[in-house]
């Protein structure tokens, strides 16, 4: 049985999922039995036209008492349904990780809002998926009053409880302690997260809701306590408006997925530098459109790479892909290799080192890609990079118009 609940399902490509903490379930988004927090999303059209809303509804009670002393072998042996039990917060994320995997796989891009120890499952869950897998789906994370560092609430009913989730939620625990660890320290790339703590909330301070990694502009606080943070009346409530600004701004700011795409017009980028470059050089016709479609995926990839984030990375990249080219230009002078190999050359250098020297953070990112992105360092009338050391700014020009005859 699927531990997701659906609130709208109509097959969008990217998919919002709520996610629930202790002692909660799904009445942890209701404000009344009518209005919820999902369904209020769910038909908001600014959201709902892009968005599926669920929520990933797992066992949690205070109590572990499940039956008395008196025959619970017999009980536990003859019963034909599971015993749930509260499980620690890490094999709940595991949980957690098998429904996205299983259940949700179809979504490329999944934001998800958590309150309390949700927020401590989820992150502990993005971070199983960022190890594991090399391209995460989980584009965004809202933590909505997530005791980053523990609770004070938890701190005393741990003293008196074996709950296992009690336990890892008490202030200052080996296991808030470890992931907090593990997320300030993840070399890749986390998802855009957003932090919302209530200022009237007793159980969650300010403090343990914005982490230390947390900036001014990620985070907001909100007239609310522990739990009516998670419960808004309607679509003007604060946090409600707080949540769903979040959303498209994440929506926004997160990398699109890209893929390889065939370039239709053998004419585009006809008078593109690169191009003219090439025919100065007398590169064959075939090589010619296999680096227009490269370029074309490289636009195609620049366009949805606009962060700042994305754009210290892109810049390094750009920088690895000018050295490998620099390298085997030397070779092609000192050798007077012909331009056709030369570029062959460059090309075949790019695939062998797309996993090692040229391995980037931006997983989405293709070989092809990598081969376009020399084309757009090429793309300048300058002598950055050519393919013939004939070639010149002059020649260039009188191709551009028409007057060149080549060699």
């Amino acid at each position: 049985m699927s531990m997701v609940e659906w609130i709208s399902r109509e097959n969008k490509d990217s998919l919002i999922l709520f996610v629930h903490g202790l002692n909660g379930g799904l009445d942890t988004w209701n404000f009344d039995k009518e209005i919820t927090f999902p369904k209020l999303l769910s038909v908001d059209e600014d959201i709902s036209n892009g968005f599926d809303v669920a929520c990933f509804n797992y066992f949690t009670k205070f109590t572990q008492t499940y039956a008395k002393s008196k025959g619970i072998l017999a009980r536990i042996f003859s019963d034909k349904k599971k015993v749930e039990k509260n499980l620690p917060t890490d094999e709940i994320a595991e949980l957690l990780y098998t429904e996205v995997r299983v259940n949700l796989s179809e979504y490329s891009r999944i934001i998800i809002i958590a309150h309390s120890m949700g927020g401590l499952i989820s992150k502990n869950f993005i971070l199983k998926k960022i190890e594991h897998e090399e391209q995460s789906n989980i584009i965004g994370f809202i933590s909505l009053a997530v005791p980053h560092s523990g609770a004070k609430l938890a701190s005393i009913s741990s003293m008196v409880s074996s709950n296992a989730q009690l336990v890892d939620l008490a202030l200052l625990s080996e296991a808030t302690d470890t992931l907090n660890r593990r997320w300030l320290n993840c070399t890749k790339r986390l998802p855009i997260t957003r932090y919302v703590y209530g200022s009237h909330d007793a159980i969650v301070d300010k403090k343990s809701a914005l982490p230390m990694d947390s900036e001014r502009k990620n985070s907001i606080a909100v007239n609310e306590g522990h739990s009516s943070i998670c419960k808004p009346e309607n679509n003007t409530t604060t946090v409600y408006v707080a949540v769903k600004q979040f959303i498209q701004q994440i929506n926004l700011e997160a990398p699109k997925k890209i893929c390889i795409e065939r370039l239709a017009d053998e004419q585009q980028y006809d008078n593109e530098y690169f191009v003219l470059k090439m025919i100065v050089a007398d590169i064959h016709q075939d090589i010619t459109m296999h680096a227009k479609e490269y370029y074309y995926n490289a636009e195609l990839m620049r366009n949805i790479f606009t962060s700042d984030y994305d754009r210290v990375l892109l810049g390094h990249l750009y920088s690895k892909i000018r050295e490998i080219y620099q390298e085997e230009y030397e070779q092609h002078i000192a050798n007077s290799i012909a331009p056709d190999k030369f570029i062959s050359a460059v090309h075949a250098r790019i695939s062998r080192e797309d996993k090692s020297s040229l391995d980037s953070l931006i997983k989405s990112l293709e070989t092809v890609h990598k081969k376009g992105m020399l084309h757009q360092l090429a793309n300048k009338n300058d002598r950055d990079i050519v393919w013939s050391s004939g070639t010149s700014i002059e020649t260039l020009e009188q191709l551009r118009r028409g007057g060149y005859e080549g060699k």
